[in-house]
């Protein structure tokens, strides 16, 4: 046997391999580098040791990776089962790679307000906030023969599925993540939250789909539909191959996903929200965080207890869970470039590499600023949020009952909060001088993006 090969054995009717568990990896990480569980996990994933010391789950043909983000993960995934590879190395592509060509990077800031509850912060670090379109339009760019289906009927979708099962072929599907699982999300959020799962099979009755986890995730054919169903403006949209996995233009793709990020600094998605995105998004939290008198700054609408409590664990989870790895994504977005110098012969990408990596360490210090600010209801949630990436790597269904407990445990953190004005006014002064140089280092980062496409 060649060295480092992976070594499977049939465990319930799905293969593992008898190399080292992903936690215990992290937890051994964890207490060599004294970093958080995400940290942790970010670092052990992009050093790429799934390809030869991490347990690996397969069935039916399907190998399960660990997604560093959940969505690109079941893509990244996915397109391997398809057999897509990169034709100079003839390797399947990484999820760096599926991340960057999705967009990679981005940001959004933005408050939402609704009557008899605190407001709702989101701080979004890529570049779509929904992650549906942020998958399916990597895949896109990438010149694949896929077939996308989209429509109203339940029961029209249902047979679709079928179909790609009973032919043996993956299908990425769109669901809404609140119906699906045990999530943190407040419960008014259902049907507004779509992620991308794979579909790989089936079993005793079951559907095997991947989640971005360390393995398949056994869900009921009713409970899938109803996923599928919840987020309506996703019409049960659902991607398979429909000719070859040949990549005609790898190196176009490349370069076009890159000037589309570039744009998306200074170019929002939506008119009227100019302010909420890329560079000027950042510039006006940076500006609230600090303003006594605007009625949407940080003094106002934060002002103490509860409501910064929830502010500030809201801004961590955006920075360091939500729809991205630790540090914003940039040292992710680093590695796609990395990447993306050597398959298009573009330097230049090297530089701007670097500049990212100079921004993760920037949003790095912001999530550690607030993850160890002192007070007990912002710390100990922020070490409850890192606890629930921990669950979802070791959910085998849908539904944990861990994640009830914890999201019960978050809720009297908040509402026991005893963070008052002072202390959060002086908590919001830190984090607008350490997001002043996070901005310095997105505008540098920005400029190199330009540079190396000119």
């Amino acid at each position: 046997m060649r060295a480092g090969a992976v070594v499977l054995c049939t465990v319930n009717g799905v293969v593992m391999t008898k190399q080292r568990k992903l936690k215990d990896l992290i937890r051994a990480r964890m207490e060599k580098t004294g970093e958080r569980y995400s940290t942790a996990r970010l670092r052990i994933l992009l050093s790429g040791v799934g390809s030869g010391g991490l347990e690996l789950h397969q069935a039916a043909g399907y190998l399960f990776s660990p997604g560093i983000c959940r969505d690109t993960g079941a893509a990244t995934n996915f397109l391997r089962a398809l057999g897509v590879r990169d034709s100079a190395t003839g390797e399947p592509l990484s999820e760096a790679l599926v991340t960057g060509l999705s967009g990679g990077v981005g940001f959004l800031y933005m408050v939402f307000e609704y009557t008899g509850l605190p407001p709702m912060l989101s701080v979004l670090m890529r570049y779509d906030t929904s992650a549906d379109q942020f998958v399916i339009g990597g895949l896109k760019r990438l010149g694949l023969d896929l077939e996308i289906k989209e429509t109203t009927s339940a029961k029209a979708a249902e047979k679709s599925l079928e179909e790609a099962i009973g032919a043996g072929c993956p299908a990425l599907c769109v669901v809404d993540s609140v119906t699906l699982t045990d999530s943190l999300m407040p419960a008014m959020l259902k049907g507004m939250v779509p992620t991308v799962v794979t579909v790989t099979g089936e079993q005793g009755g079951e559907l095997l789909i991947d989640t971005g986890s360390i393995g398949p995730v056994r869900v009921s054919r009713h409970e899938f539909a109803a996923a599928r169903a919840a987020f309506k403006k996703g019409k049960h949209r659902m991607v398979t191959l429909r000719g070859n996995p040949d990549l005609a233009d790898l190196a176009g793709a490349i370069n076009g996903a890159i000037a589309g990020t570039a744009d998306r600094y200074t170019n929002a998605p939506y008119k009227g929200y100019a302010s909420n995105f890329g560079l000027a998004g950042m510039e006006k939290w940076h500006r609230l965080l600090t303003d006594p008198k605007d009625k949407k700054g940080w003094a106002k609408l934060f002002p103490d207890n509860q409501a910064a409590c929830l502010g500030l664990r809201r801004a961590y989870m955006g920075i360091h869970h939500e729809m991205t790895p630790p540090g914003g994504g940039r040292g992710v977005y680093a590695a796609f470039l990395r990447q993306s110098a050597e398959i298009t012969g573009n330097d230049r990408y090297l530089l701007a590499a670097d500049a990212f990596d100079a921004a993760g360490e920037r949003w790095g210090a912001i999530e550690d600023a607030i993850a160890s600010c002192g007070v007990l209801d912002v710390a100990s949630g922020c070490g409850l949020l890192d606890e629930y990436g921990a669950l979802l790597d070791a959910q085998q269904d849908t539904r944990v009952p861990a994640v009830t407990d914890l999201k019960g445990r978050l809720d009297a953190l908040t509402a026991s909060s005893e963070l008052d004005h002072a202390r959060a006014l002086e908590i919001y002064s830190d984090l607008a001088g350490m997001l002043g140089e996070a901005i310095k280092c997105e505008k540098a980062a920005h400029q190199r993006l330009l540079d190396a496409l000119n």
